[in-house]
């Protein structure tokens, strides 16, 4: 019995000799770093698309030498949904051969982003009505509005600030509050239009607001309550 265990022993490392445990490695492919970042950079504009946004990609950490089977590779590129595609993030990389997945990686990605953004020619005070000798429109770094500047000129001017605005800096939405064109109980017109009908019914505001800001009016011909657009200092407008 000794020596049928000894003869099996013997044969069992022969075998571990003919076939070393590093024969499967044959069957691997290293990822190339180039497709890595193909995916990255794929994945970016796909985030960013429509946005007017010019990103580049300052870091990424790439992994060295990973290796997967041989066959069709993809990678899948997933990131947080909060994540707005600019700044430092951590990001998975999921790698699939033919369909099956075989890697799932974290990377670190580091992107720097320029946008079209509102900002002050001169140092504006709290308190300002914006009016457009005060800004002008500029492209600029995000990250120096904090990912959250006013983009068009129109969405500032008219606007008070609620803080003060240093010379070039960007405005944000935070920082600004519609001036009350209509205050509570002033008469206004209501005008309620489609394609082919314009009604006009004369109303009184129950809320002040600014130009574009939802209030609720009285109609006076109906004493009903009912929401309204402003329009102007004047006049508010009703779908139907």
């Amino acid at each position: 019995m000794q020596i049928i265990r000894l003869i099996s022993l013997f044969l069992f490392l022969s075998l571990l000799h003919a076939f070393p445990s590093h024969a499967s490695h044959a069957d691997q492919v290293v990822l190339p770093e180039h497709e890595i970042r193909t995916a990255v950079e794929r994945f970016l504009a796909e985030k960013v698309e429509g946005r007017g946004w010019t990103t580049s990609i300052r870091q990424l950490s790439l992994p060295k030498g990973v290796k997967v089977s041989k066959g069709r590779s993809d990678i899948e590129i997933l990131a947080p949904e909060r994540w707005e595609g600019w700044g430092s993030i951590s990001i998975v990389m999921v790698v699939r051969v033919n369909g099956v997945v075989e890697k799932n990686l974290s990377l670190r990605l580091n992107v720097d982003a320029n946008a079209d953004m509102v900002v002050a020619k001169r140092q504006l005070l709290v308190g300002t009505i914006i009016t457009s000798d005060d800004i002008q429109l500029k492209r600029e770094d995000l990250a120096k509005a904090g990912g959250h500047p006013v983009q068009n000129l129109e969405d500032a001017i008219g606007k008070k600030l609620r803080t003060t605005v240093r010379a070039g800096s960007p405005l944000k939405s935070s920082q600004l509050v519609a001036v009350p064109v209509i205050v509570s109980g002033q008469l206004v017109t209501i005008v309620a239009e489609n394609s082919g009908i314009r009604i006009t019914v004369s109303g009184k505001a129950r809320s002040a607001g600014g130009i574009g800001d939802l209030i609720r009016v009285q109609n006076l011909t109906s004493n009903k309550e009912i929401p309204a657009r402003i329009l102007d200092a004047s006049t508010v407008s009703i779908g139907f």
